[in-house]
């Protein structure tokens, strides 16, 4: 016994795959005509100084660097003992200058024996 349909099926399958073609189609049409957005900035850092990638050499450059860094860490020290209340900036002031001449003293004699001040 054949059953009889009143619609066919063969015909809407394929009215079926071209209506999903044609969709993806202007579906892929309609993401190319949106803007892109924009691509990002890169923002490089700024190189560094050709006197902090040369190495001292001599025995004097690295004591000129070590006085260099003890006299930044004596600054360091100074600034924060202004943002002290002013009743302890006296000590603070007095242990700073104390250190300070402490490590001038033991990089004069390092120099002057021929040591490497560290």
């Amino acid at each position: 016994m054949k059953i009889f349909y009143i619609f066919e099926f063969k015909p809407l399958l394929r009215l079926g795959w071209l209506v999903i073609f044609l969709l993806g189609i202007a579906g892929a049409s309609a993401q190319t005509l949106l803007p892109l957005p924009e691509p990002p900035t890169i923002h490089w850092p700024e190189p560094e100084p050709e006197r902090w990638t040369q190495e001292d050499l001599t025995l004097e450059q690295r004591f000129e660097t070590a006085r260099k860094e003890t006299l930044a860490a004596h600054q360091e020290a100074m600034n924060t003992c202004k943002a002290m209340h002013p009743t302890e900036q006296a000590d603070c002031t007095s242990e700073a200058k104390t250190q300070l001449e402490l490590e001038l003293a033991q990089l004069k004699a390092k120099a002057r024996f021929g040591f490497e001040p560290n």
